[in-house]
């Protein structure tokens, strides 16, 4: 699964943001504000907890 991920930085954080889902995530990094996405992306695709999306599955198109 690919989306767009639009990172953006301000005052040492950064925010990553993914507008087909309307979700973001934050993090000191630039890696962790899209790893925190991933997972973020992950928990909203999910049918149920026991379904498996694997977190690599999950590719980000990043746009500064």
């Amino acid at each position: 699964m690919k989306y767009t991920a639009q990172l953006e930085s301000s005052d040492g954080e950064f925010v990553a943001s993914c507008p087909e889902l309307d979700i973001s995530a934050h993090g000191l990094s630039a890696d962790n504000a899209l790893d925190a996405l991933r997972r973020n992306i992950r928990f909203h695709v999910e049918l149920c907890p026991c379904s498996t999306v694997e977190e690599d599955s999950i590719e980000l198109d990043v746009r500064w």
